[in-house]
C-alpha cells in the first residue's frame, strides 16, 4: 500500500469516526443519530461486514460524505452559536435538509447512508474501500481542476483561434 493509499483510508477512518455518524432522514429530527442507533442501523444493514455494499454504492457514499462533513462543518458553528431555540431548530432542519438532498444527489437513499457510515465504525475493510473512494475522488477532482486551470497549448507556432469581431493584435 502506497504512502498515498494509507493517508487517504487513515482519513477516512478519521472522518468516519470524527464526523457525525449520520444523519437523520426526518427533517424534524435530530440531526446526528446516536451510536446506539448507528449500531442498529448497521445491525439492519444488508450485510454487516460492508461486504455486501457495491463498490457503486461505496463510491457514492464517498461522495456524499464530503458534501455531509462540508454541511456539517458550515451549520455546525452557527447552530450551536444560535441562542435562540426556535432558529436553532430552523438550523438543523436546513442542514438536514441539504445533507438529505446531498446525499440523493450522490445515488444513495438516506437510509442506505445511514448504514454504510453505521457499518463503517466497526468495518475496518469498508473503511479502507471508502479510503480508495475517496482518493479516487480527489485524484479525479485534481485532474478536472488541472484542465480547467492550464492554458491552452500556446507552443511556437500554434495558432490561437479568433473571436469574431475581436480586433487583431
Amino acid at each position: 500500500m502506497t504512502l498515498k493509499t494509507t493517508f487517504f483510508a487513515a482519513a477516512a477512518a478519521l472522518a468516519l469516526t470524527a464526523a457525525p455518524a449520520a444523519f437523520a432522514q426526518d427533517a424534524g429530527a435530530d440531526v446526528t443519530l446516536s451510536n446506539d442507533a448507528a449500531a442498529s442501523a448497521a445491525a439492519t444493514a444488508p450485510a454487516a461486514s460492508g461486504a455486501g455494499f457495491t463498490d457503486t454504492q461505496v463510491a457514492d457514499f464517498a461522495e456524499a460524505m464530503a458534501d455531509v462533513q462540508a454541511l456539517n462543518e458550515e451549520y455546525g458553528p452557527k447552530v450551536s452559536a444560535e441562542a435562540d431555540a426556535t432558529a436553532q431548530t430552523a438550523l438543523q432542519q436546513e442542514m438536514t435538509t441539504k445533507m438529505t438532498a446531498a446525499v440523493e444527489e450522490s445515488g444513495l437513499t438516506a437510509t442506505e447512508y445511514n448504514q454504510i457510515a453505521a457499518a463503517a465504525q466497526t468495518d475496518a475493510a469498508l473503511r479502507a474501500r471508502i479510503g480508495q473512494a475517496m482518493q479516487a475522488d480527489a485524484g479525479a477532482a485534481a485532474d478536472a481542476s488541472a484542465e480547467v486551470e492550464s492554458p491552452a497549448d500556446t507552443s511556437a507556432g500554434a495558432e490561437t483561434p479568433a473571436v469574431e469581431g475581436a480586433p487583431e493584435m
